[in-house]
């Protein structure tokens, strides 16, 4: 098992350098430092309370949903960051370009990957035409994260499990 946990952290450090190091140009800079904040707590708030007000008379329950779901998944994301500790990216690996945009000392999963994939997939399940849109913009801001140096991989990774999971939860439960 050790063995295969090693296997995972040095694709995970690989993948991570490549999209940190490798690509890294003024342009991307500029672009991941604002896709990011699509998963930033206060957009969430935000993207929220328009839900609930503009379907507060809906039958679709859409706002309603989101912000459970939305409730669920912060819930869940903050538990496992607090018992897991994982030390982020760009403390232990001394050669990153890091962007630290107003982040604690831990980093599994990505918070803000598993808002965006909350979003977006509650979203895609209630408007399926537009699915492809959400999900570009929610992997896009997974990407962010590991671009500025601020997650590895498989803690976008999980925050895209995490986070499309407790949709799904709760859109098929309410």
């Amino acid at each position: 098992m050790s063995k295969l946990l090693l296997n995972i952290e040095k694709h995970d450090i690989d993948i991570l350098k490549m999209l940190n190091l490798k690509i890294k140009c003024s342009f991307l800079d500029k672009f991941m430092t604002y896709i990011t904040y699509i998963g930033s707590v206060p957009f969430g708030v935000l993207f929220c309370l328009i839900s609930l007000i503009l379907t507060r008379f809906s039958t679709n329950l859409f706002g309603f949903k989101l912000t459970l779901a939305m409730l669920l998944s912060t819930f869940l994301s903050n538990t496992i960051k607090k018992s897991v500790n994982r030390i982020r990216p760009y403390i232990k690996l001394s050669n990153l370009n890091a962007i630290k945009i107003g982040v604690d000392n831990y980093s599994f999963p990505s918070g803000h990957t598993t808002s965006a994939f909350t979003m977006s997939v509650m979203l895609s399940l209630f408007f399926p035409k537009l699915s492809p849109l959400f999900i570009i913009l929610s992997t896009l801001v997974g990407i962010s994260r590991i671009y500025l140096g601020v997650h590895y991989p498989t803690d976008a990774a999980f925050g895209t499990f995490l986070g499309s999971l407790c949709s799904i939860i709760i859109f098929k439960l309410t």
